[in-house]
């Protein structure tokens, strides 16, 4: 049989409230964005395409060889957005939501989200153990706990109470076609408005989340400090002159 056409989709907006403007800054030489798309086009996918709120990254996008459509920027979360992108893409059945401020995203955990749909995954995500450097009682770390199936069980700000390692939650999400639409024709539940974890609408509708486990993560940019830290990484991995 062939294979289920496979889309990335990086949902993109210009605001951002703890680094303004972030996907526009360029001080490593390139937009932040165009950073994010160059991994995404390292993966398997068949077509990438760039759901942003205005031509500032429509051009970012355009020039580092990216499609883009125009959405909403007061939709609720990234996945309405994914969705507002590829309601009419039905002959791309599986599709990967890759956020804009992770640059430094591993193009063969995309690839494994890919295969997790491959084996009858209706959706999946990423999980990988806290670094050291990172608390787990931070809230804007999210922790998942997974049952015996290779599902999660529970996300959550707050530490969950269980046996064994915390997991950190990575939030690139992959889902089926059909899945998606489900979600977005579907209210925000009250626990995801209160945990502010558009995941839990997956849960609260039955849907099982299968568990992507990396023995790495990898950082997003969410505040200066995330992207200092990101120019000093690129820094050692530029070819010097």
């Amino acid at each position: 049989m062939p294979q289920p056409r496979r889309l990335v989709v990086i949902p993109a907006r210009r605001e951002s409230t703890r680094l303004p403007h972030k996907l526009l800054l360029a001080e490593s030489g390139r937009p932040l964005l165009a950073h994010t798309i160059e991994q995404a086009q390292k993966t398997g996918a068949d077509q990438i395409l760039v759901a942003v709120d205005g031509p500032e990254l429509a051009e970012v996008a355009s020039q580092a060889g990216a499609e883009t459509v125009l959405t909403d920027p007061d939709l609720a979360s990234g996945s309405d957005r994914v969705w507002a992108a590829v309601s009419g893409f039905e002959d791309h059945p599986h599709v990967v939501n890759l956020q804009a401020d992770e640059p430094e995203m591993q193009p063969e955990a995309v690839d494994a989200l890919f295969e997790a749909l491959a084996r009858d995954a209706k959706v999946a995500t990423l999980c990988a153990p806290f670094p050291p450097d990172l608390n787990p009682d931070d809230p804007a770390a999210v922790k998942v706990v997974g049952d015996v199936h290779g599902n999660a069980l529970a996300f959550s700000r707050a530490k969950i109470p269980h046996e064994g390692p915390d997991w950190l939650h990575l939030g690139v999400y992959a889902y089926s076609w059909a899945t998606l639409r489900t979600f977005a024709q579907t209210p925000p539940s009250p626990l995801e408005q209160t945990e502010r974890l558009e995941q839990l609408r997956f849960q609260d509708l039955g849907i099982p989340i299968r568990l992507v486990h990396l023995s790495q993560g990898f950082s997003g940019i969410d505040t200066r400090k995330d992207y200092d830290a990101f120019l000093a990484r690129v820094a050692r991995t530029s070819p010097q002159s």
